[in-house]
Formats: structure tokens, sequence, C-alpha cells
């Protein structure tokens, strides 16, 4: 798979088109701000990715769509992806035409689909099989499926990439990728059997199915327990229970006595059980509670009426002693006398005495109270006696009921023991029921054993063919012929300590020299050796790729590789060195080697004069041409 043109769809309904040439080495030269590493962007966002890395300003501001013109097995496939919105770093909307030969005006006819339907699309048809790294058992992390996102760790290297001394492939310095790296590059090199998605799943399976028959086995032990002793536990409870009776003899040595007995408990039927009047007596407690709020309210009444009493009856007895003390005097009803001297001595007192008159008024106010207290005292009386005799009343009838109540309850005593007694015998003869149950089944062990003993063979054999040790000595052995590419494209570099062999370190992911002790890529001087080692990693994975058939895209991006050697900001298009030279020869050396299964495309200041170089140029970007027009 390698790519014909990029495709730009803008806001103003045009069209941008930036055609390579497959199987050749493709170079846009041009100065600073011109939209070359944006190249790099599009392509990664366009193959499924996760977010738009595309700088916020002139481009983002016009385009409306950006697309790559695919080619693979001679089959063209247009895919498109939307700009995101404003403030937005992704979108969900994708298109794709397949058999798209000539690159339409517009997408209108094309098939929508979103991001997750886009990458199953281009991992099938570049031959992705189903795949799954399954991480190893003291490992918490998801198993991986290798799909087309995982293939530009290799096709791309922007220009903070391309002679990085810390990272080696595209992506690597973002978090879990490194990892991700590992899990699926195996798939890639080809040294995971193609069939062990199907392998492991069919291992799974298997592991289930025994998991499931160990248990089962497990289970009729348990319920086996002791054999015999087990038996004459549930005999001694069928007896307690009446489910078997006292005078039956049991010989509780021999097997097939106790099974009898057993199974002859198993015959018994439940017993219906009739409960009746709960509706009466639900209706009994409800009056009940009534009456008995009733009596509540009416002692309430009798108390306060009682307490009224009292203090009637007081008030009377102290009136009657005043009127007695004043009646039995008698002498003011004869003698007359001034207020202002005691009527005894005539002497003269300071506080005036009451009058005559004034007393007599007083006793005859007494006496008026006095009869008006014993007047109503006995309606009072018979008031409270009422009270009470309606309490005792409600008494009796609440009494009644509660009777009646009980002899329900009584009446139904015997059910509901009748019912208790069958719920302990249903307990009973279940527990009894599936002892001869796993009696039985111990019967036909033999054949569930012989079973299990094949599953696990059959496990044994899937592990051998998903060897780790086996799938470790492959990985060697492709490290191997990469890194002996590697250390022959040093020398023609002539990288630092290119006399020692270079390797490929999978696990660390970096480049090492084997001197006397190994060196890695952060320890050799130079952005030259970084740029070398980068180079001479990508070309040995995709020489193995293309020789192998393996489902990667033929494409390699390289953003500047000049940069080494020149600044990046330089607007100078006369850049150039031999130094620049033997790069870009090593590169138009390799994808010859690699023709026409290996596609190069190059952003660049550098603009070299030779002919090879300038019939690689697909624009030249000094004059004011940039990837999206200034007119629109």
């Amino acid at each position: 798979m390698q790519i014909s043109a990029i495709v730009l769809y803008g806001k103003n309904s045009q069209k941008r088109v930036l055609p390579f040439e497959v199987g050749k080495v493709n170079i846009i030269t041009g100065k600073s701000k011109t939209g070359k590493s944006v190249i790099g962007d599009i392509i990664d966002y366009c193959f499924g990715g996760s977010s738009c890395n595309i700088a916020e300003g002139f481009v983002r501001d016009r385009v409306a769509w950006y697309g790559l013109h695919l080619i693979h097995n001679g089959e063209y496939i247009l895919i498109a992806r939307e700009n995101p919105p404003h403030g937005q770093s992704s979108t969900n909307k994708c298109r794709y035409i397949l058999g798209a030969k000539e690159i339409p005006d517009s997408l209108d006819l094309a098939t929508p689909v979103d991001n997750e339907g886009l990458e199953k699309l281009l991992s099938a048809k570049i031959g992705i099989s189903e795949n799954l790294s399954t991480p190893p058992a003291d490992q918490s992390r998801q198993p991986l499926s290798a799909n087309i996102r995982h293939t530009l760790f290799y096709c791309i290297q922007n220009q903070d990439e391309i002679a990085s001394q810390k990272f080696l492939f595209h992506r690597q310095s973002e978090p879990f990728m490194p990892q991700a790296i590992k899990d699926t590059l195996p798939y890639f090199w080809g040294i995971i059997n193609e069939d062990s998605l199907a392998l492991e799943s069919e291992k799974t399976m298997l592991k289930r199915e025994a998991t499931i028959i160990r248990r089962s086995l497990q289970e009729v032990e348990l319920l086996k327990g002791n054999g015999l002793h087990k038996a004459t536990e549930l005999l001694a409870e069928a007896k307690e229970v009446g489910l078997i009776s006292d005078d039956i003899y049991v010989d509780l040595s021999e097997y097939n006595s106790v099974r009898k007995a057993l199974q002859g408990a198993t015959s018994w039927k439940p017993v219906d059980v009739l409960v009746s009047g709960m509706d009466r007596i639900s209706l009994l407690q409800s009056q009940l509670e009534e009456v008995n709020r009733n009596i509540d309210n009416l002692s309430i009444d009798i108390r306060s009426t009682e307490e009224f009493l009292g203090q009637v009856r007081g008030f009377g007895t102290e009136v009657s002693h005043q009127k007695n003390r004043l009646e039995s005097i008698g002498l003011f009803e004869k003698v007359d006398f001034d207020p202002n001297h005691c009527p005894l001595c005539s002497e003269t007192i300071d506080s005036p005495l009451p009058s005559a008159n004034q007393i007599r008024e007083a006793i005859t106010t007494l006496s008026d109270k006095l009869s008006s207290v014993t007047r109503e005292r006995p309606h009072l009386r018979n008031y409270a006696d009422e009270l009470i005799m309606r309490r005792q009343q409600l008494r009796e009838q609440a009494e009644t009921m509660q009777l009646e109540i009980n002899a329900i309850y009584d009446e139904n005593k015997e059910a509901y023991h009748l019912k208790d007694l069958n719920s302990r015998r249903g307990r009973v003869m279940g527990r009894i029921s599936l002892w001869l149950e796993s009696v039985v089944m111990s019967d036909d062990q033999y054949e569930t054993r012989k079973k299990l003993s094949e599953i696990e063979s059959r496990i044994s054999e899937i592990d051998l063919l998903l060897d780790v040790d086996e799938i470790d000595e492959r990985k060697q052995s492709v490290i191997s012929i990469i890194s002996s590419k590697m250390s022959e494209w040093a020398k023609d570099l002539e990288l630092e300590h290119s006399e020692y062999p270079y390797r490929l370190d999978f696990n660390k992911l970096t480049v090492m020299v084997d001197r006397d002790r190994p060196v890695p890529l952060q320890q050799l001087g130079s952005g030259s050796n970084w740029l070398g080692c980068h180079l001479i990693t990508l070309f040995a994975l995709h020489s193995y790729f293309r020789q192998h058939n393996r489902p990667v895209p033929g494409i390699l991006f390289l953003d500047q590789p000049s940069q080494v050697y020149f600044p990046p900001e330089t607007n100078d298009e006369n850049v150039d060195s031999q130094e620049v030279r033997t790069i870009y020869e090593f590169i138009f050396k390799r994808v010859a080697e690699l023709t026409p299964g290996m596609q190069v495309i190059i952003v660049d200041h550098a603009d070299i004069n030779e002919t090879y170089f300038q019939e690689a140029v697909v624009e030249k970007w000094w004059d004011g041409t940039k990837l999206v027009p200034t007119d629109w």
C-alpha cells in the first residue's frame, strides 16, 4: 500500500491534489512555513489517528477534508477525514471510495464511515489478519490486536523524530506506545503464527471446559462425602422427621441396604395443609384495635371527671365549714355596733371591722354557693358512672374478640406444625436425592475423567504451538537479520563505531553498538549519527517487511533529514553538502533495491543539484507555492 496523492478539499469547494509516484523517492523542497511538515500529520490522521495534529492556522482555517489517494495491489482507494471544527482535536466523520482511479471533485458520493470502521477497512485491505498479543499471566494489561495504526510506527519520521537520540520510532515518546510497539512488531515480522488467534481462542474454550469438568468432579466428591458415613447421617435425619419408619431395619455396613432405604424416603409426598380463618383474624384484629382506642379515650374522660368531682367535693366542705363557724355565733343577728370600735371592749380600733350587714351577706352568699355545689354533685357522679359502665362494656367486647382470635390460632396450630414438618421433610429428602444422584454420577466418572484427560492433552499441544521460547528464538533470528543489514549500512554512512556490529535492541527499542560494552543510541555523538541510526533501522525493517510480504504499507515519510547539517528554519534553497548528498544517495539506493515495493516521501530544505534528486522532486515551494494555495 502506497500513496498516489494527497488530496485537500477546501471550505471554498476547491480541490488541491499533491501527486506522488509509487515505488520511488518523492521530494518536496521549499522554505519554512509552506506546509511541508503538515504532510506527515495528514498521513497519520487519515490512517485513523485519534487526533488531528495539524497546527491551528491557515491550513486548518481553509481545509474542510484531508484525503489520501492510495493504491494497493492495483486497486485505488480514496480515504478522507473531516477537518475537526474549531476547538476540537478530532472528528469521527470519515469517507472512502473504492476503485476511485480518478480523484473526484467532491466527496458527495463517498461512503461515510466512522474512524473505527476506516481502521478496519484499511487493515483488511492491506492483509492484516485477526491477531492478538496476549500479555504474560503476571501482567495486568489487556491483550492487543495489531491494526493499520500500528504500522505507522515504521512509516513516519516527523521533524522532531527523525534525528532523535532518545526515541527511534514514530510516537515512541507517547505513553503506552513503547509497549504497543513491542506487542505488535512480532506480528508484523511474521514470527507469530497467523493461526495463533484461533489457537488462543481454542485454548481459552478448552481451559473453560476443563474447569467446568473439574468443578463437577469436585462437586460429586463433596456430595458423596465419605461414602456410607454421609448416608448414615441422612438415614438418621430421615427417621427423625418421619420419612423412614423406626421399625425398618437397615444394615449400615451394607451399601445396597442403605441406598434402598434412602430411595424409599424419596417416595414421600407432602400433605396439603389448609390454614383457615385468616381473613376473619384480620377483621377481628382491626376491630379490636378500634375498641382498644375507644377504651383509652373513655379512660381519659373518666380520669378528668373524677378529678373535677374531687375539686367540687373539697370546695363544698370548705364553704360549709366557714358557714357553720359564722352561724354558730348568732350575736351578729342581734347586736348592732360601731365598726370603728371593738364590740367587746368599745375601744377605738385602727382598722374598721365589717358591719353586721356585711357579715350576714357573706353568710348568705356562702349558703347559696354551698346549695349549688350540693345540687350539682349527684349529676357529676352519674356522668362518671356512665363512663365507667361504657368502658366496662368495651373491655368485655375486646376480651370476646381476643378469645375468638386465640381460638382461630389454636385451631390452625396443628396445621402450622404440619406445614413446618413438611418443610423439614422436604429439605431432608432434597439432600437424600442429591446424594443418590451423586452416587449414580460417580458410576459414570470414568468417561468424564477420560474427556478431561483429552482436553488437557490438547491444551498441551497448543502450548507447544504457541511456545514462548520458540517465539523468542524466532524473534532473535529476525533481529539478527535486521541487525546484519544495519551493521552493513552503518559502514556505508560512516557512522561512529561502524567497525563494530550495530543491532536493534527490541526490549529497549533503540540501536546498540556492540563494542567491548554495548553503546546505546543516546551515547552516540552528533546528530548525523542519530539520523543515520534512524535510517538504517527503518530501511532494514522495511527490507524485511517487503522480502517476507508482511502487511505493512511500503511508505516512509521523512521530514527534513538535512536538519542535522543545517538549521531547519533556513530559507536558503542552496542547502548542500557532501553529508547531505551521502544521506540522499543512501535513501535512493535502498528504494531502488526494494522497488516497486517501497515509496519514500521527503520534505526538506535541501535542493541538491543532481539529476537523481531533481527527477524525484514533486514540487518546489520556494516561489510562494504552498501546500494550501494562498488564494483559498
